[in-house]
């Protein structure tokens, strides 16, 4: 077994032990069906941007023998992915990813498929690592957005609506759920697992790129917030289903489309 292949093997194994947890929770309690229809409560970038990382370290042809420090680290990510819990898979795809940044020659399948991995960690284990630390100015800030939009007044994280159909003013609180900070984060993992399947460098047009995408993921969260408050008879509908399978797949659909344009003709012909 080569090196990359050994790591492709981990990389595998802390990515399903991340991804059998909220699956199996998600089916237990909503069906395999709406659980599916939901991508099991994890963004659809998140198994797409794990096959691509571990797509690229299978088809590495450095042909690198395992080394002690590198067995080290597997019996490390064995040991994390022994318990059944996905904060404990992410965190050991950290691990991995990390380590293999160190190991990775420049511009490597390698370091391409570890900066995948990594960012897959955003949206799985940071992203809600920031928002139990950070949670309230980051709720405010979607707060603040929202009602400059819609013209209305705003306490904390807790936005006014429309007069509702009673009579009577309508408030709305934004919870860690409807934040914009996790669709920013998979927008990121998506720019770069799409940048870096196609071996793309650095550039101001790279990081332009991956600027719109979060800006466009930003404005849709804060487009479908905003018509809770002008409209709260359609409460339901917006906030649950269909709205939010519509706004996570718009979301998706522009980050992708930004990604490819950003890619450019000449990458995407290669």
């Amino acid at each position: 077994m080569s090196r990359d292949h050994f790591f492709c093997a981990l990389l595998i194994l802390a990515a399903a032990n991340g991804l059998a947890s909220p699956v199996v929770s998600a089916a237990a309690t909503e069906g395999w069906l709406d659980a599916l229809r939901g991508t099991f409560g994890v963004s659809a970038m998140v198994p797409i941007a794990c096959f691509a990382a571990s797509r690229m370290l299978y088809r590495s042809r450095l042909e690198e023998v395992i080394t002690i420090p590198d067995a080290m680290i597997g019996l490390v990510v064995l040991l994390m992915t022994i318990v059944p819990a996905a904060k404990f898979g992410w965190l050991a795809l950290t691990v991995l990813s990390l380590y293999m940044l160190c190991v990775a020659p420049a511009r490597s399948p390698r370091r391409r498929g570890a900066l995948v991995a990594l960012a897959v960690t955003g949206p799985t284990l940071w992203g809600p690592a920031l928002m139990q630390v950070f949670g309230p100015p980051i709720l405010k800030a979607d707060a603040i957005l929202v009602s400059t939009l819609i013209g209305t007044d705003r306490v904390g994280n807790v936005f006014s609506g429309t007069i509702g159909s009673d009579g009577s003013p309508t408030h709305f609180a934004i919870y860690p759920a409807c934040s914009s900070l996790h669709g920013m984060s998979v927008a990121i993992l998506t720019w770069i697992t799409i940048s870096n399947t196609f071996g793309l460098a650095w550039s101001a047009r790279y990081v332009t790129c991956c600027l719109l995408a979060v800006v466009s993921v930003l404005a849709v969260n804060v487009s479908r917030l905003s018509l809770i408050g002008l409209f709260p008879v359609y409460y339901p509908e917006i906030h649950g289903s269909p709205g939010s399978d519509i706004a996570a797949w718009l979301s998706l659909t522009l980050i992708v489309a930004i990604s490819l344009l950003g890619v450019g003709r000449e990458a995407l012909r290669a």
